[in-house]
């Protein structure tokens, strides 16, 4: 039978696994990064979660360059921006396998439902008996 102590075991471990996925998470948040563009007179910042946060015009009169410069110098500012946040990225980190911690969890919720029906089985008897049945 599934006891006690394997269950206990098996959730510890996956909760171990969880904790590292959350402290990865934690350790490796990108700062916001800050690009620019029109010879700098166009920023743009992008958050920690890498949504663009802020744009800045740090001259009024580029606003008068027009919509097609505009639009072709926000554009490259962003881009700038998003290069930026890649490579601070470290894509040689490992991904957790939340496959695998899915698997486990599943697996320990499946042998506990079992554990549960048997001894559910085994009370409904010993009920029985005590009740003077047979």
């Amino acid at each position: 039978m599934f006891g006690e102590d394997a269950i206990a075991q098996q959730l510890a471990e996956a909760r171990s696994q969880l904790d590292v996925v959350r402290q990865t998470q934690q350790d490796h948040q990108v700062p916001p990064v800050t690009a620019e563009a029109a010879d700098g007179r166009i920023k743009v910042t992008l958050g920690a979660n890498g949504r663009v946060e802020r744009f800045e015009f740090l001259e009024v009169r580029v606003l008068k360059e027009g919509t097609e410069f505009l639009e072709e110098e926000l554009r490259n500012a962003v881009n700038a921006a998003l290069d930026a946040r890649a490579e601070t990225l470290n894509a040689d980190m490992a991904a957790p396998d939340l496959e695998a911690i899915g698997e486990a969890v599943a697996k320990i919720q499946d042998q506990g439902l079992a554990q549960m029906r048997a001894m559910t089985t085994q009370i409904s008897a010993v009920m029985k008996k005590l009740q003077g049945g047979s």
